[in-house]
């Protein structure tokens, strides 16, 4: 007796995981080639995305989506302080000592 009940209980878990494996279904994952391209060149506030130029209020602040380092041609964008004149601030790089 305690053999069939032992097999039924086998039996019985091997449908359950089985069925369970049947309705896994997996994501789908589609990609717009376009989406990848632009996705870097972009800024992100209060999870809206912005393009380079865009000028917004941050705490009182007018920022400007603007690239991190202008002299590089694909330089990542950043938020950039804009001073009374509407003029791009850039941040100033830390002074480093280098010992060769």
């Amino acid at each position: 007796m305690r053999i069939i009940t032992i097999i039924g209980i086998c039996f019985i878990s091997v449908i359950y995981s089985a069925n369970s494996f049947s309705n896994n279904q997996k994501p789908a994952l589609f990609l717009d080639a376009k989406n990848i391209v632009t996705e870097q060149q972009l800024c992100w506030f209060e999870d809206q995305r912005y393009s380079e130029g865009a000028i917004i209020l941050m705490a009182n602040v007018r920022v400007i989506c603007a690239a991190k380092n202008p002299h590089h041609n694909n330089s990542a964008l950043n938020w950039l302080m804009l001073n009374e004149q509407n003029e791009i601030i850039y941040p100033t790089a830390p002074k480093t000592i280098r010992v060769n």
